[in-house]
């Protein structure tokens, strides 16, 4: 061999020799941030409570529910992430007694707007700022109160109203 090729030899074994070494700590703690990011960052679905002695009524609903803020009205009571706001007790007026009876829905309307500082408005409707709110209430429970429970989270600043519903069964084809 010529000199000229033993040190062209050599120059290619020295570059072949400096190649680089990873350090596999910092790669595991890239992927490990990298977990802790995909699972902290991951909305899925909301997820309704089950409250016993609710039963809710069944619809061919295909949109998952939203995370936001709770509102459970039974037949007894009106709960707020699972706290009992107020009890479903009507009174009558004294003014007129044979009237129908009223329920005054003063505690849930103080609780929805200690809530509102929570949950970041979805949209602005006219000028004023409106949250999502799911009414998850039996199915026996009158129109009437639901309605009544409906205009005061619209008042509350609550104005996206969503109820939950049990998803009806696929059939078998």
């Amino acid at each position: 061999m010529k000199l000229s090729q033993i040190r062209r030899h050599k120059r290619r074994m020295a570059r072949r020799q400096n190649t680089a070494h990873l350090t596999l700590t910092s790669l595991i703690d890239i992927f490990t941030l990298l977990v802790c990011f995909l699972l902290v960052g991951f909305q899925g679905e909301a997820q309704i409570p089950s409250i016993k002695g609710v039963s809710l009524p069944i619809s061919s609903s295909y949109a998952p529910p939203l995370s936001s803020l709770t509102v459970v009205v039974t037949q007894n009571e009106i709960r707020i992430n699972e706290r009992v706001v107020q009890t479903l007790v009507p009174t009558t007026n004294p003014a007129n007694p044979s009237a129908n009876p009223e329920i005054d829905f003063g505690p849930l309307a103080g609780v929805l707007q200690q809530q509102a500082t929570r949950f970041k408005p979805t949209e602005v409707v006219n000028g004023s700022p409106e949250r999502t709110v799911i009414i998850l209430a039996d199915q026996n429970i009158p129109y009437a109160i639901l309605h009544q429970v409906m205009i005061v989270c619209s008042q509350q600043h609550f104005g996206r109203v969503a109820f939950a519903v049990n998803k009806e069964a696929k059939k078998n084809a």
